[in-house]
């Protein structure tokens, strides 16, 4: 997988036999269907696929190409998001909150996460210009951790301009 990139992609075929009424076959490749139905040819149907085509019919079979797409989710603690359905969430449309949420709440490691996930770009630029706070102890770790000065992160900078409570 590329950093940034949320999704997979698998092609799968769906064979439904003519003869056996709501008889189907699901296989990974054409290599695998055709290594247990030695009776076709897997250059013809590599062929009968190509060109964007995505079915081959004939008076025994009818095979349909699927493509699965799989959207892609880091390895975070489902507890770090635990008022959200983990299986929901779109990764990247909202990665400033789940980057937030794991700096305040993960260690290092989840941060390495963040950064295997989203790529270190992304990570840092979302610092700089998307999370509007982070604790006063996380402003500190992430400065550090990401050789980030606190005066390039918005959070810093919001905590500097909002007005102080008297005591």
């Amino acid at each position: 997988m590329q950093k940034g990139n949320n999704h997979s992609r698998q092609e799968v075929f769906l064979v439904n036999w003519k003869k056996e009424k709501g008889h189907w076959e699901i296989f990974g490749g054409l290599e695998i269907f055709c290594m247990s139905y030695p009776r076709f040819d897997l250059v013809e149907l590599r062929n009968a696929f190509s060109f964007s085509r995505t079915v081959f019919d004939n008076d025994e079979v009818h095979i349909e190409k699927k493509v699965i797409v799989e959207k892609v989710k880091p390895d975070l603690p489902r507890m770090f998001f635990w008022e959200f359905n983990c299986d929901l969430i779109d990764w990247q449309d909202s990665r400033a909150m789940v980057i937030q949420r794991v700096i305040e709440r993960g260690m290092r490691e989840h941060w390495q996460e963040l950064i295997r996930f989203y790529g270190l770009e992304v990570v840092i630029s979302s610092l700089k210009e998307e999370i509007t706070y982070l604790p006063d102890p996380s402003i500190d770790e992430v400065s550090s951790f990401f050789n980030l000065k606190k005066e390039h992160m918005l959070c810093y900078n919001r905590k500097l301009v909002q007005p102080k409570l008297w005591l």
